[in-house]
């Protein structure tokens, strides 16, 4: 290795290269024995950790999913909370239930809620605990999994830390099945991350069901605890020299808006293995915005543009409780000393033949002496195991109402795809004003055609790591982290106190894609929230698909059926399903109203006679349709109608009705104001008749009944309707209104039938105008069976595999089957397994939150069906049975899950539902460089 020296007068550029030589690997060729014909290996469990040095390598024969205890109607239900796919005790609640071989690689669960929690692995149950769990309604300032050993920090983290979450990264495999339950269900929050895999597949090491003797590898837990520091290979050591690993540093000066370069590397094929930038720390703040832009290979678009501090993990690198560090993660950190910030990223980072590093200053002003380093090695795999690094920015403005934020879609960016690799993580800031409720919003994740989320989560800031808000406090993890922003406005000193900002690392969990990743993000509970975010997704992605569709086959179409030799004796006639997909909130009301108005367009108003001088408490009988923000209504008296105020007597601040922060989505109850503050009442001053004006506050409820009575001061036990009374003047203690007291209803307010109400009637609140359609129903044409179906498939000669999609009607419960292949030349089929087909649950569950129990409360389930029947599903056909044919037969042999719903409930109709199939074969993906680089 020499050293040599280099100046650049252009853009004030300083720059010395330490050990720079020509490879000994040709441009674009290989000198590795990998085949690039042939997979590369997949690490498995804890080498999916060690071998980070692999996250730009292909996943070919995994699939990742994230499954929740969402809301099934695509709302906010107790915010996500105690969802059940069913139930086998009541100390058994079953959020997940998948078959296949496959690892567990992560669990986020709202403080110590659930636990114990069982983790039941191939038939064996493993109870997991947290320490909390003893004494649940007490929390510690020291909390831990147990049994420790099996899950030690920093593989585990729990609420003390991250300030609302206790979080699970130990990979736990599975050969068969696996299956969670929550022994209790009070607020039981909580997503799981797991990847299935191929049988065959090239894998580091066999798939092993985890035992309770399991424990993870010092290795392991020394590179997590190395987060913040440097991880990458250096120059002159062993690991370094092995690797051949160069270093280049510099000093620029940015210039406002100006691009500098710091490097352009031709030495190509190569490893980028760190990229780091220092500047002094006067000058953090203007550097959050410059841009850091990455091309590779001379492309056309850059891979990463984005602004600096978001990129690096956090949404300002403005310092307001002087920590040393902002981030401390393990792919990237910013850490401060008393004179610079340093910002590190050990994202692995592939390139062909060249890369182009850049900065761009920010737009207030120029920034001087910013230093950088970059190191790197030789690549000598093959082209096409490995993909570019990408940082894609989003600046989402106003968020439309109804519709996610979309962080990513790959087949719109840098030309657009198809994109073969792994989505790995993102940074966004998610406020600018310090308003955390737009937490509620969920992640959804689509990945290479599906119209069913592979990934469905419960809030954003369980993404990010916390949970309930994260209290409003920053922390930083090794993969997941709130790194800025104060607990509410009022605590801010200065408006970059009040940026908020999280980030979400994947490195064992992360989730491949062969043709297309669509990453979404909801803001607020039902897509209606208003803060401005923006968002750096890191992905890997190579511009070739190793996923490509070459058959798919309609049932219900007699000619599709016909063309795939389709075969299913016991199957019914085909009928018709008009449903929605999985895709959040399909119908929303009016914005929230912050106050009365002093005309409306929509309200109704009722008379009634009343006594003067006595405190009547008021009660309202309600139900709600979807989410949290639908359960509230303004009411106002006498004087009062025809302003802007809410009455002083009776103080209803947020309105009166509240029901879904006391009962679930669809369940009548009486409510007051919030539960937890006293009922509101109302006393007047003159007696004889008074007025009532209902207006909107949130849309959409129905209202059966308004009770005003002296005698009921805390909430009603019973849910049922009471019945009215005439009294007399002057004994006017209980005064009940419904529909028919109503002298007018105006705009958003009509009569309904309702069966279930007093009358047989109600009235709906906001379900009409000023409502709209986020997306309507579709209607689809399918077949269900108790039997077999069997149907050919058309595949590429060079598969690797075959990823088989299933569209489906989801109301039947945990349909499973056995799959067979066979080759199409065979007059009689010699039929090979090739594995398990389940799905667990459908689109009926169960609800349990025992609000009266509460932490030790027994489970309290409430059945509930959501109006989303259709469902994506998938299932891998190992390569061993489809390569070198050019079409497959498949037998799908339906085998009945007898598992009730709840213990002692009927079992529903059991049968195998089939709409749509497709087949999507493994490939290798196809790396050329163009000399033009016209992608």
């Amino acid at each position: 290795m020499y050293t040599r020296s280099i100046t650049m007068t252009c853009a004030a550029v300083v720059m010395t290269v330490v050990g720079l030589s020509s490879f000994d690997v040709a441009c674009g060729q290989s000198s590795s024995s990998a085949s690039a014909d042939q997979p590369p290996m997949i690490p498995v469990g804890l080498d999916a950790y060690r071998m980070w040095n692999r996250w730009p390598y292909q996943r070919i024969g995994a699939r990742a999913y994230m499954r929740s205890t969402y809301d099934r109607h695509g709302n906010n239900n107790t915010a996500d909370a105690s969802h059940f796919l069913y139930q086998l005790a009541d100390d058994f609640n079953v959020s997940l239930d998948v078959e296949g071989a496959g690892v567990l690689y992560f669990a986020r669960y709202n403080h110590w809620h659930g636990s114990p929690w069982h983790y039941e692995v191939d038939g064996t149950d493993h109870i997991v605990q947290e320490t909390t769990t003893a004494d649940p309604n007490k929390k510690l300032d020291h909390s831990v999994f147990i049994p420790e050993r099996q899950f030690p920090n920093p593989l585990t983290w729990t609420y003390s830390i991250t300030k609302g979450a206790d979080l699970m990264w130990v990979p736990i495999g599975f050969e068969r099945r696996f299956r969670m339950a929550y022994s209790r269900t009070f607020y039981g929050t909580g997503y799981y991350i797991y990847h299935h895999y191929m049988r065959g597949a090239k894998l580091s090491q066999p798939v092993k069901a985890w035992n309770a003797k399991t424990t993870p590898a010092a290795d392991v837990l020394d590179l997590l605890r190395r987060s913040g520091t440097d991880i990458a290979p250096k120059p002159g050591t062993p690991e370094g020299e092995n690797l051949r690993v160069r270093e280049m540093t510099g000093v620029v000066d940015l210039a406002a808006e100006e691009p500098v370069t710091l490097t352009n590397l031709t030495d190509g094929p190569a490893m980028i293995r760190a990229l780091k930038l220092s500047v002094p720390r006067k000058h953090a703040i203007a550097f959050s915005n410059a841009r850091l832009r990455v091309t590779w290979d001379g492309r056309k678009h850059a891979s990463i543009d984005a602004p600096v501090a978001l990129f690096f993990g956090t949404g300002t690198l403005h310092n307001r409780q002087d920590k040393t560090f902002l981030v401390k993660a393990l792919p990237v950190n910013v850490r401060f000393d008393e004179d610079w910030v340093h910002l590190a990223c050990y994202f692995p980072m592939p390139l062909y033949r060249s890369a182009k590093i850049e900065l761009i200053g920010p737009p207030e002003r120029g920034i001087p002496n910013i230093t950088w380093s970059m190191r790197y090695h030789p690549y000598t795999g093959a082209r096409n195991h490995v993909a570019y690094f990408h940082a894609t920015y989003c600046d989402h403005g106003v968020p439309e109402k109804g519709k996610d934020l979309v962080f990513l879609d790959t087949n719109t960016v840098e030309s657009g795809g198809p994109w073969s690799g792994n989505f790995v993580g993102t940074s966004f800031i998610f406020s600018d004003r310090a308003v955390l409720n737009t937490l509620e919003g969920d992640p959804r994740f689509f990945f290479d055609d599906s119209q069913t989320p592979q990934a469905y989560g419960t809030g954003t800031e369980e993404w990010g790591g916390g949970g309930d808000y994260w209290g409003g406090r920053n922390m930083t993890l090794p993969l997941a982290g709130h790194p800025v922003g104060v607990r509410n406005a009022k605590e801010a000193t200065s408006e970059l106190d009040l940026i908020q900002s999280a980030y979400r690392y994947l490195l064992a969990d992360l989730m491949p894609f062969g043709r297309r990743a669509v990453i979404r993000l909801e803001h607020g509970g039902i897509n209606q929230s208003v803060e401005h975010y923006r968002s750096v997704t890191y992905w890997y992605g190579a511009p070739s698909a190793s996923l490509v569709k070459t058959d798919e086959l309609d049932i219900g179409n007699l000619t599709s059926e016909a063309a795939h030799q389709y075969v299913s004796p016991e199957a019914s006639e085909p009928y018709e399903l008009t449903s929605r997909y999985e895709w959040g909130p399909d119908r929303l009301g009016v914005a929230e109203r912050d106050h009365p108005l002093a005309r409306p367009k929509h309200y109704a108003d009722f008379e009634f006679e009343a006594d003067a001088g006595k405190a009547y408490y008021v009660w309202l009988r309600g139900v709600t349709d979807g989410g949290i923000k639908t359960d509230a209504t303004w009411i106002q008296f006498d004087g009062h109608i025809g302003t802007k105020e809410v009455g002083p007597t009776y103080r209803a601040e947020l309105g009166f009705g509240n029901w879904r922060d006391a009962v679930p989505a669809g369940v009548w109850s009486w409510a007051s104001g919030l539960p937890k503050d006293p009922p509101l009442r109302i006393t007047f001053d003159r007696p004889g008749r008074h007025r009532l004006r209902v207006q909107v506050r949130h849309s959409v409820h129905r209202l059966d009944q308004i009770r005003l009575s002296t005698t009921q001061t805390t909430r009603p036990k019973s849910a049922e309707p009471v019945k009215r009374r005439k009294p007399l003047p002057g004994s006017i203690d209980e005064i009940v209104l419904d529909v028919t007291d109503a002298s007018g209803l105006h705009g958003d307010f009509r009569i309904i039938s309702e069966p279930t109400a007093s009358i047989g009637k109600v009235l709906e609140v906001g379900g009409t105008t000023g409502a709209f359609e986020v997306y309507p129903a579709h209607t689809q044409v399918g077949r269900i069976t108790p039997g077999s179906s069997e149907f050919t498939l058309e595949l590429r000669r060079d598969n690797l595999g075959v990823l088989l999609r299933r569209t489906l009607d989801y109301k039947y419960a945990n349909q499973r089957a056995e799959v067979y292949v066979a080759d199409t030349k065979d007059d009689e089929p010699e039929w090979q397994s090739a594995g398990v087909w389940y799905l667990a649950g459908s689109n009926t569950f169960y609800h349990s939150y025992p609000r009266k129990g509460g932490e030790l409360g027994k489970s309290d389930p409430v059945v509930m069906s959501s109006n989303r029947r259709f469902r994506d599903d998938e299932f891998l056909i190992p390569r061993n049975l489809t390569q070198g044919r050019t079409a497959i037969r498949v037998r799908v042999k339906f085998t009945p899950v007898e598992i009730p719903l709840l213990p002692g409930r009927a079992i529903d109709k059991l049968v195998w539902s089939e709409m749509h199939y497709s087949a999507y074969c493994y490939v290798m993906p196809e790396i050329r460089l163009l000399a033009n680089s016209d992608r």
